[in-house]
């Protein structure tokens, strides 16, 4: 999958990425030009060329609106701010921890990633409402996938762009060493409070736009209810994605390579520790064979990687 430019109005474009790169949105107009997040800091020359092809130059961004400070959504805001002198907006949780350059939040620290952190400008909080691309856009803290983590809902369309809280059937990877044992938890709450709203099409942080807003949410709820149910089932998606993401990352890779650069980071060890009662190795080698036989990942000459798109 290539990336995509859906054009939803005039004056606002959905730009696809992958899994590795979130998606991000440009408003051209009805109020300032802006982004939503920004993609992953190795992504950032494809980011600079789709934003030119969406209309946008860096030098004139007005304002970016960061969903949350992981690594795949805010690689390019030092870079376009710098060209720009554009404002950038977050909630408080984020702000504090940008202004702390908190490695752990950030996920740097935990999982290995690239990142860059980024002077901030202005606090969003529950309830705000921005004017972006003529529409009224409310901003709803919905914490879980990370702290702080701001989803953008417009009600006279029913568009809410949603980041990582909800993707088609799924959500970002839980973490909570990070983000506290309580994560799944405030998850629900997040989503309880998407699904009383009145969502037609959902712009998730990553894949296609989702026309079926309310299916989306309601299968997500029914994921993180089973996760709450069978916490191992939390783990298990865990180390899966964090594997995939590694390969995106660093690959192609052999196992060996691989499993040499998770030892070098704390989550593997720390989720094994907590949800398994069998070494590292053993959980690695399993879940690997197991992205293998789904043909998530595959292997040219012994060097592993990873079928989805960054």
């Amino acid at each position: 999958m290539s990336p995509a430019l859906h054009r939803l109005s005039a004056e606002m474009v959905f730009i696809e990425r992958g899994w590795l790169n979130a998606n991000h949105l440009a408003f051209l107009g009805g109020g300032p030009l802006a982004l939503v997040d920004s993609g992953y800091l190795e992504g950032l020359d494809e980011t600079l060329v789709l934003l030119t092809q969406a209309g946008v130059a860096p030098e004139v961004v007005d304002l970016i609106v960061t969903t949350h400070l992981h690594c795949d959504h805010v690689g390019g805001h030092a870079h376009i701010h710098e060209r720009s002198g554009c404002a950038i907006a977050l909630s408080a949780v984020c702000r504090r921890a940008v202004e702390q350059q908190d490695g752990w939040a950030a996920w740097w620290r935990y999982y290995g990633q690239a990142y860059r952190f980024f002077p901030t400008h202005r606090t969003l909080a529950d309830n705000d409402v921005l004017r972006l691309a003529g529409l009224d856009w409310r901003v709803l803290e919905t914490p879980g996938h990370a702290g702080g983590h701001l989803c953008l809902f417009a009600p006279e369309t029913g568009w809410l762009i949603s980041a990582d809280a909800v993707w088609d059937g799924d959500f970002g990877v839980l973490t909570p060493r990070i983000e506290g044992w309580e994560a799944p938890h405030r998850l629900r709450m997040s989503l309880r409070r998407l699904a009383a709203l009145k969502v037609t099409t959902v712009l998730p942080g990553h894949g296609p736009p989702i026309e079926d807003g309310p299916r989306a949410i309601a299968r997500c709820l029914e994921r993180v209810e089973a996760f709450l149910a069978q916490p191992r089932r939390l783990a298990e998606d865990q180390v899966r994605k964090i594997l995939l993401y590694h390969l995106m990352m660093k690959g192609p890779l052999s196992a060996q390579e691989l499993w040499q650069w998770e030892m070098t980071l704390p989550w593997l060890q720390e989720t094994c520790q907590i949800y398994f009662a069998e070494p590292a190795r053993q959980v690695f080698e399993r879940y690997l064979g197991e992205l293998l036989e789904r043909g998530l990942v595959g292997q040219d000459q012994g060097r592993l990687y990873s079928h989805l798109p960054a």
